[in-house]
């Protein structure tokens, strides 16, 4: 008798325990209250004001104190000596809130370059030498070459492997079917190989086709299904468009951006990032960062601006509101977390989760805009999205 209820309560145990962990895993923050009026712009503080507080809590040990004279010499956690994502990293937070320029001058911009190339390999051109990177190599050369981009420079070498991936049709698919596609978020970090060619490039000597086999390689590759890239085991049983998906599918869409050809069933993935915004207005939750505004949420808006650019007008006639809708929701939830003064600092333990954010509230501002004429997101100088410029984040 014991032996039967055991194996009749056990089952339950296992149940109510996954279900305890999936509630808190998913847990995607509260729906702000009281809701921000339809349409309304909001407010989320002073952002300029909040840049001093920024550069000084990831100022590198030793680094000057001159706040009109930046030189790159930045940590990613703000503690220790400069490293190179702190470097990157606050070159593009300063570009996004248009203060890189006015707390630098050209000489020490070319100051900040060259501390970012010095984690260049001569050898191969990739960004690996010194210091602990947070991504992959070819996620921090694709990173520090769209950082040294935005500061008005260029890498000190060419970047002579890309000759190896992008020489050939058949170089470039098995390049492609080489990635990570059972985590395609992490896997399509390999992309940043052929963003940063795009950023940088001179000295390449790639045939002038390689952009084309790239991205129908790409394409050939993407789900008809949901506009998604989904070749990993569990795609074979989880056929919609998860989370993890988009942060993969991201990486890809801003070659296609970059390069200026249209992406692969833009409806169907507009309706798969639509689907995966949660009801507190975010894309995220605990499982992926915490349940707050951060870089998921770039890759969703971003997505949602460039699947939208290459939908059908018709498509765009029916879906405008519901657009609108998810957009507003976005910016009041971003109200909720990011108007105390403090909550950059408070949210953010490492400056490169900021980037993401922030690049999120210029996609969000500057596809409103697009959409309505009317800004959405209220700062003192329009926010600007880094990926107008450069192909990765």
């Amino acid at each position: 008798m014991k032996r039967i209820m055991v194996l009749l309560i056990a089952p339950v145990l296992l149940l109510s325990v996954l279900w305890t962990l999936w509630r808190y895993y998913s847990y995607s923050g509260p729906i702000p209250d009281p809701p921000c009026p339809q349409g309304s712009p909001v407010h989320i503080g002073n952002l300029h004001e909040r840049a001093a507080g920024i550069i000084n809590r990831y100022r590198a040990a030793g680094a000057s104190s001159d706040e009109r004279d930046l030189r790159g010499t930045f940590s990613v956690t703000g503690h220790g000596p400069a490293d190179l994502y702190g470097s990157a990293d606050m070159a593009y937070i300063l570009w996004i809130l248009g203060e890189l320029e006015e707390r630098t001058t050209p000489h020490g911009r070319a100051q900040w370059a060259a501390f970012i190339n010095s984690f260049q390999n001569p050898e191969t051109g990739l960004f690996d030498r010194g210091g602990a990177t947070e991504e992959s190599s070819v996620h921090a050369t694709a990173f520090a070459v769209a950082a040294l981009r935005l500061l008005g420079h260029k890498p000190r070498y060419p970047l002579r492997w890309t000759k190896t991936l992008f020489n050939s049709p058949s170089s470039v698919g098995g390049w492609l079917d080489s990635l990570g596609w059972n985590e395609i978020w992490t896997g399509s970090h390999e992309a940043g190989a052929a963003a940063a060619a795009l950023d940088a490039p001179d000295d390449l000597n790639l045939p002038e086709q390689w952009k084309g086999w790239l991205l129908s390689a790409l394409t050939e590759r993407a789900d008809p299904a949901t506009g998604f890239w989904k070749r990993g085991i569990a795609d074979r049983f989880i056929g919609r468009a998860t989370t993890v998906d988009l942060g993969g599918a991201a990486h890809f869409w801003w070659l296609y951006r970059r390069i200026g050809r249209p992406i692969p069933y833009p409806e169907k993935a507009f309706c798969g990032i639509l689907a995966l915004q949660h009801e507190s207005g975010i894309w995220g939750n605990r499982l992926f960062n915490g349940p707050l505004p951060q870089g998921i949420d770039l890759d969703a808006i971003n997505g949602l601006r460039i699947a939208w650019g290459d939908a059908s007008p018709s498509f765009r006639d029916r879906h405008r509101r519901q657009l609108l809708l998810a957009l507003e929701r976005y910016a009041c939830a971003a109200r909720y977390h990011l108007a105390p003064h403090d909550s950059f600092l408070r949210l953010y333990s490492k400056s490169h989760k900021l980037v993401g954010t922030l690049n999120a509230l210029a996609e969000l501002d500057l596809f409103y805009r697009e959409l309505t004429g009317r800004s959405i997101v209220v700062t003192e100088r329009p926010l600007r999205s880094a990926l107008e410029v450069v192909t990765w984040q």
